[in-house]
């Protein structure tokens, strides 16, 4: 979505999980999807279903498995889990299609996993095919969306151009980033265990909501009804657990003798049971069951839109399959405006390109 809004037109893409081929089918129909798992595939063959030759491809998106480079995951988090050498797949399309430009996305923990052993090796073998390739971190904060959330980039280009990373358009500064009052404040109220899909909006009224209310708002269905309010059903201990804690708090606000399910709760992340600040930007939206982060007024976990409007996806993309399943895609994801700030840079930079063979 983010490199689309950015000037690109795709024109293919890859995907196994039957719930995220619907998500995808749904949001992008003129899109070819290719249901399968990558290692089965020839990039040639590829192409060849579209109609399209190596040359007419200008760029190659690819965002491997993260789960085994998360610093979050502390029981597979080695360089021996499988899913670290699914990069692999998209050196096999890189050396075949030979884009112009590439870029390969992932967690924060890709730089410190085994001392950057694997981030090394990503650039080495992109190197070796002719790339000159930038790595840099960028924080979605900075770049107007409302959630602290780290990532990972790898952009390599076979032009000789000098590619930079994009300048942060809201800045370091808290005061001038987008805050999860500003994101969600208009959203219906919601009890714990929400089942209604579609609700109206709290607040209707232009002159009331936000600057980002309303870009998030522009093209949905309708004028009223927003999609996407269903609320994982916390059991009645962790309800309790949830009214102890304070805006900014986690997990060590709550009482020891309510935390006796866990075998150690001590070893808990700062994320575990964190209740969001109105006045700041959200903690990085991860794996709803883990992380459980908690609505800023509200005794219950974030609503999918909730979650979605943190990542700066608009209400009219719609996510489909059970709860779990879109929650899971919605942590999953790059925050489209993330994405569209560094997709720009690179649009500009092929444009260039595109004039000078003109």
């Amino acid at each position: 979505m983010g490199f689309e809004k950015a000037g690109f037109l795709i024109c293919q893409a890859i995907e196994q999980s039957p719930h995220a081929v619907a998500t995808y089918q749904k949001n992008h129909p003129d899109v070819d999807l290719i249901k399968e798992n990558i290692c089965n595939l020839d990039p040639k063959d590829c192409l060849k279903r579209i109609g399209l030759k190596t040359k007419d491809i200008k760029i190659l998106i690819a965002g491997p498995p993260c789960q085994g480079f998360s610093e979050s995951n502390r029981r597979t988090r080695t360089v021996d889990n499988p899913n670290n050498l699914l990069f692999l797949q998209f050196i096999k399309f890189l050396t075949a299609i030979k884009p112009a430009y590439f870029v390969l996305e992932n967690v924060a923990g890709l730089r410190t996993l085994s001392k950057g052993f694997l981030l090394h090796r990503i650039i080495k073998e992109c190197n070796d095919l002719g790339y000159r390739t930038e790595c840099n971190e960028l924080n979605s904060a900075n770049f107007g969306v409302p959630q602290f959330r780290s990532r990972v980039f790898i952009v390599g280009n076979n032009t000789e151009q000098n590619f930079q990373f994009p300048e942060a358009t809201t800045g370091t500064n808290c005061r001038h980033r987008i805050t999860v009052r500003q994101a969600i404040s208009d959203l219906p109220e919601l009890k714990n265990g929400a089942i209604i899909d579609y609700l109206p909006y709290k607040l209707n009224n232009e002159s009331v909501l936000s600057d980002y209310q309303k870009i998030m708002r522009i093209n949905s269905e309708t004028s009223n009804l927003v999609q996407g309010n269903l609320v994982t059903r916390n059991s009645d201990i962790i309800i309790e657990r949830y009214k102890h804690i304070g805006p900014g708090q986690n997990w060590e606000s709550i009482p020891h003798e309510l935390m006796n399910g866990y075998k150690d709760y001590s070893r808990c992340h700062t994320g575990i049971y964190h209740r969001l600040e109105w006045s700041k930007p959200s903690k990085v939206i991860g794996n709803f069951r883990k992380n459980m982060l908690i609505h800023p007024v509200e005794n219950r976990g974030l609503s999918i839109r909730e979650a979605a409007r943190l990542q700066s996806f608009p209400d009219n993309y719609i996510f489909l399959g059970s709860i779990g399943f879109q929650q899971q895609q919605v942590a999953d994801a790059v925050p489209p405006m993330l994405a569209y700030a560094l997709g720009k840079e690179i649009f500009n930079k092929l444009g260039v390109i595109i004039k000078s063979c003109v």
